[in-house]
């Protein structure tokens, strides 16, 4: 795709990801850090006894967490690589349809408590 640019649309390219490089959140702080890769792993095992949206650590495995198999379905499985700093200036607060329960869309794919799909 890359070698599918003639010279225009790859200064394009170029002036585009610089922009991207320095992009600053609301607390100054880099957006993206291009520099530092991070393998965030992040383990999940379905349990049906936890309630819709909750992580509970897992007595019997340490560093893994139990989430209800609908919580681990409806979680968006590359919000952990945004790393932690950008949340809050991605908040998507909104009011479920469904079951009146306030979620932060950023987060999930569709309704973790009632499995309502979200409005665009």
């Amino acid at each position: 795709m890359a070698g599918d640019f003639n010279f225009k649309d790859q200064e394009e390219l170029e002036r585009r990801l610089l922009q991207l490089k320095i992009a600053t959140n609301a607390g100054g702080k880099e957006h993206f850090n291009t520099q530092q890769a991070v393998d965030i792993k992040v383990n999940l095992r379905p349990d049906k006894a936890i309630k819709p949206a909750m992580f509970v650590p897992d007595p019997l495995l340490p560093g893994c967490y139990k989430a209800h198999p609908v919580t681990i379905a409806a979680l968006r499985k590359n919000i952990f690589a945004a790393g932690n700093e950008l949340f809050e200036d991605l908040e998507d607060l909104v009011t479920c349809e469904g079951c009146q329960q306030q979620i932060d869309r950023q987060f999930w794919y569709f309704c973790p408590f009632c499995e309502a799909k979200f409005k665009i």
